[in-house]
């Protein structure tokens, strides 16, 4: 039954599915950990940079796995986004033994396994299953479920009660999602002359990425809108209860930054596609939302009654408006295409990742301290870059001369 399903025409959109759910395992168990930061805190005498540490320690699997993960899509296939799969259950479980630090730091590793692979991947394995003209809007869905994920992680968990019914939880969901990838996964198999296409080999694959500029310049741009917002969510709910709130009231208000991102994975493909349709207009509007974020970021938090929700919300909008469309640039660039685009994500995923990790745990909680308004106006000047790098925006391909 299975090799019939799995030989249907309409079967990428059950390999779509899975990377919903494989994504959304590992940000969903990441983000439980921003909502309980005060009592991860408390009952383990953690300071803000050790707290950080715990909190980014997903993201570090992106620096460790993110440009290899994409070397060897490019080389194995979608074998080695399952190995991910295995990874992050596995670290949702040993997080049950959450009584030190070293044990929450480790897990914290494991359980980004499977979304740094699907990052780095899934712009591949879309394009293997779709035309190459649903790629973005495709790849928007999943880093839409993603961020579904990252929300009701923070909005939840402060609702069990206790630490260890959180981590159980999530432990439970892990268990039940690689149940179904093992049942449903499938390769792609091409016909005629990509059937022919031999496996690429390591080493051209790195020479190819490492001197293509286009790809370079698409890690800053994805550099300077993910690591902002992604280390907000790091420090959001601490500086709402610093306001005066609960833990639940924080964890829910932190949801509107994730829903925002939610949000805008549907909706700016979409704007994308109507009104981009130069590099002039495309990156003007890369300008305008990148300006967005760091003025949202920078200030939003602060907002009071009704103002706050919807000010977090755009500022995640804002933040994440373009990264589906980043990740699929490679497969058009010249040099680059289908043939080497893991191993280009790869790299955009570990640079975006490493300064994800790096930038708020070693450089802006060791500056700020528990100054949450310092700490937030240094996130706000991290969208800037790609502001500044809008008129190099290595989207000529798309176009053929550059306009």
């Amino acid at each position: 039954m299975f090799k019939k399903l799995k030989s249907g025409p309409n079967y990428g959109y059950v390999i779509l599915l899975l990377l919903c759910l494989a994504i959304s395992l590992a940000d969903f168990g990441q983000f439980q950990v921003s909502s309980l930061a005060d009592r991860l805190r408390t009952a383990l005498g953690l300071s803000q940079s050790q707290y950080s540490a715990i909190a980014t320690a997903p993201l570090l699997a992106g620096i460790i796995f993110g440009f290899l993960s994409g070397v060897l899509m490019d080389r194995f296939g979608i074998r080695v986004v399952t190995v991910s799969v295995v990874l992050t259950a596995a670290g949702l479980v040993l997080r049950m033994l959450w009584g030190t630090f070293t044990a929450l730091y480790i897990s914290g590793i494991l359980i980004g396994c499977s979304a740094t692979f699907i990052n780095t991947t899934a712009p591949k394995i879309i394009g293997g299953w779709f035309p190459r003209e649903r790629a973005t809007p495709l790849m928007g869905v999943v880093l839409a479920v993603a961020n579904l994920a990252m929300a009701l992680g923070t909005g939840t968990a402060a609702l069990f009660s206790t630490v260890a019914a959180a981590f159980r939880f999530s432990a439970a969901l892990a268990a039940a999602v690689l149940l179904l990838w093992f049942l449903f996964i499938a390769e792609k198999r091409e016909t005629g002359a990509k059937q022919a296409e031999e496996p690429v080999p390591v080493s051209e694959s790195i020479r190819a990425v490492g001197k293509h500029g286009g790809v370079w310049l698409l890690s800053l741009f994805c550099l300077g809108s993910v690591a902002a917002i992604g280390s907000v969510s790091v420090f959001l709910p601490q500086a709402l209860m610093s306001r005066g709130m609960t833990e639940v009231q924080a964890g829910w208000l932190s949801m509107a930054v994730t829903l925002g991102n939610m949000a805008t994975n549907f909706v700016s493909p979409a704007i994308i596609r109507r009104f981009g349709t130069s590099r002039k207009r495309l990156c003007l509007m890369v300008c305008v939302y990148s300006l967005g974020e760091a003025v949202l970021v920078a200030l939003g938090w602060r907002a009071s009654g009704v103002l706050l929700p919807v000010l977090l919300f755009f500022s995640g909008f804002c933040a994440m408006g373009f990264l589906a469309f980043y990740q699929t640039i490679p497969l058009t660039l010249r040099g680059i295409g289908s043939r080497y685009s893991g191993t280009a994500m790869g790299l955009i995923i570990t640079v975006q990742l490493g300064a994800s990790v790096v930038l708020p745990s070693y450089v802006i909680a060791p500056i700020a301290g528990d100054d949450y308004r310092l700490i937030f106006l240094l996130l706000g000047a991290l969208p800037l870059l790609p502001a500044l790098l809008s008129p190099l925006l290595p989207v000529k391909d798309m176009f053929g001369e550059k306009k």
